[in-house]
């Protein structure tokens, strides 16, 4: 039997064995793993074992129950382990994922179909799984992320919890689970979010409001002075403020005197997220600036970092329910972003293949909320201008070297976005130029990233001398002092300034603001600096001031921007210091 063409999943159970290994050795199949290949021969076998996943699932584990941490997840498909209850003990070993059995009872009555003959945990299920678990190794951010995604008759679950349990023999966690149902039964808003200051407020009020926070508090006499209004006036609005929960009054000092408003513990909060390619860092803060959390974590697989991403915005929902609604979100992400121009290509789709669309649908954000997504190099831009090294000033650019090469630029005090939301990917532009040389793809980015950069160094090293494995490594030596790395880190911040002089020269910006795990080094700035100054005095080139959480703070401030735009009707910067 001859095939023209084969499908991009074949299954050794559908096809004679002999035209199947006559098809690998003409190359016509890849193999994805024992008995499935592929007929699309040219695109990664890690990429199509993703599209295919469930259906091949279904062929090593037919009426399996995905189960364990794999069911909580946003998305079961997106982590590099997928745990399914079944009798196999072998686990399958796929391109970028592995199939692995555990021990479990099969499908129950209340599991919910997933696809084909597998099944996926039910609530209760999962519950009993989770409870089970060791203290030290439960998750309570996988859980209250799986949580608020469910919708579920909390009274229903306690009602058949014990016979569950007996039939999947586990007995042992129904205390734990009873306890956790009956903490949230009859809460609709398991984090606390309740209407908050959200209802439109009037327009004393919302004077009033941003004169708190400019201030950080006042009493009524104070802010009938600033803002010239009757003092009945003053009086109606701050009544309404404290019906929003918006503010509350403080005795005066030593408890005498007038009362101090200000803004109320619970009149919201927002997010900035940054959801890198193998980290990420989050960043609360309340509607007047102040800081409530800072959450740093890194993982190597970006599907699972944007399944870890949801689990920590869910568990900070639940830790910071105290301070009110989560007004406002912005993400940002390493790719260009348009929400009215879909990309593709490099542009296109980021973080495991997922469009911002798709990375924003596996995040818990309150219905009402709509997040904002911006790039992760605009985000840091924004922060250095707002708060940091490059406050006041309305033309700058901001230069991030480290694993890639990106650029964020304020033009006129305006975020430059461009027409397709790619402006600044510097990455791009044509390098090496010359009569000898042409430009390829991403070789400037080669070039000046770090693992590029390093392997030059190592290339030119003498004979003998040993390959030096780290930048950062490289750095120190040079930062005591040594010869050689001197001459390395002098030449790397050289050529960093070339590449600043070239945004000059389109910018024309105040100030170059260099960022990046190897951009804000001490001594690549000095370098880039004196490159800079040689030929463009006009133009400062600093350090960045927040580092490595330049985009997270950005995301926060954009995000607490439009929380302040939509309840106040304009942008509040606080007093000097409270942001930062």
């Amino acid at each position: 039997m001859a095939h023209s063409s084969w499908p991009v999943l074949v299954l050794a159970r559908d096809h004679d064995a002999a035209v199947i290994s006559r098809a690998l050795k003409r190359r016509r199949l890849q193999r994805l793993a024992r008995g499935v290949y592929s007929g699309d021969i040219d695109t990664p076998a890690d990429i199509i074992v993703r599209r295919y996943l469930w259906e091949i699932a279904d062929y090593f584990f037919p009426q399996a129950v995905v189960c364990g941490a794999s069911a909580m997840r946003a998305d079961p498909a997106a982590g590099s382990v997928i745990d399914l209850c079944h009798s196999r003990r072998r686990p399958v070993v796929l391109p970028g994922i592995t199939l692995r059995p555990q021990t479990g009872a099969p499908r129950q009555s209340d599991d919910t179909p997933l696809h084909g003959s597998l099944w996926l945990s039910s609530p209760v299920r999962s519950l009993l799984w989770f409870f089970s678990q060791p203290v030290a190794a439960r998750d309570s951010g996988l859980l209250y992320g799986w949580w608020h995604r469910q919708e579920v008759d909390r009274r229903e679950l306690l009602s058949g919890l014990a016979q569950r349990a007996h039939a999947l023999n586990q007995q042992a966690a129904v205390a734990e689970v009873t306890a956790f149902l009956r903490q949230r039964a009859g809460d609709t808003l398991p984090d606390g979010e309740g209407p908050g200051p959200s209802a439109a407020l009037s327009v004393t009020a919302q004077l009033l409001a941003i004169e708190l926070i400019a201030l950080g508090g006042a009493t009524q006499s104070e802010l009938t002075a600033r803002l010239g209004m009757a003092k009945s006036t003053v009086s109606t609005g701050l009544q309404e403020l404290q019906r929003h929960s918006s503010i509350v009054a403080t005795a005066g000092a030593r408890g005498r005197g007038a009362s101090v408003y200000q803004l109320a513990r619970q009149a919201g909060w927002v997010l900035g997220a940054d959801i890198g390619n193998s980290q990420a860092l989050f960043i609360a803060r309340s509607l007047d600036g102040r800081q409530l959390a800072l959450r740093q974590f890194t993982n190597g697989a970006s599907a699972q970092l944007v399944i870890a991403a949801a689990d920590a915005i869910a568990a900070l929902r639940q830790e910071l329910s105290a301070f009110g609604p989560l007004l406002a979100v912005t993400v940002a992400l390493p790719k260009p972003v348009r929400p009215d121009v879909p990309l593709s290509g490099r542009d296109g789709p980021s973080q495991a293949g997922l469009s911002p669309d798709a990375i924003l649908a596996r995040l818990p954000i309150p219905e009402g909320v709509h997040p904002l997504v911006e790039n992760n190099v605009n985000c840091a831009v924004v922060a250095e201008v707002n708060h940091g090294i490059g406050r006041g000033l309305q033309d700058v650019a901001f230069l991030q070297i480290g694993e890639r090469i990106g650029c964020g630029i304020i033009a006129g005090g305006a975020l430059i976005h461009g027409a397709r939301g790619c402006a600044g990917e510097i990455a791009d532009l044509p390098f090496p130029w010359s009569e000898r040389e042409k430009p390829g793809e991403l070789l400037l980015e080669q070039h000046l990233a770090q693992r590029g950069f390093l392997d030059s160094f190592n290339a030119r090293r003498p004979p003998g001398a040993p390959a030096v494995r780290s930048l950062e490594a490289l750095l120190e030596r040079a930062a005591r002092g040594e010869p050689v790395a001197q001459q390395a880190a002098q030449h790397y911040g050289e050529q960093i300034g070339f590449l600043a002089l070239g945004l000059v020269a389109i910018l024309d910006p105040a100030m170059i603001i260099l960022g990046g795990s190897v951009g804000s080094n001490r001594l690549i700035v000095a370098a880039a600096r004196r490159t800079v100054a040689a030929i463009s005095p006009y133009t400062t080139v600093a350090a960045s001031q927040f580092g490595h959480l330049a985009t997270a703070e950005g995301a926060a401030q954009l995000a607490l921007e439009a929380a302040q735009r939509k309840l106040l009707g304009k942008a509040v910067r606080p007093r000097q210091g409270d942001a930062v």
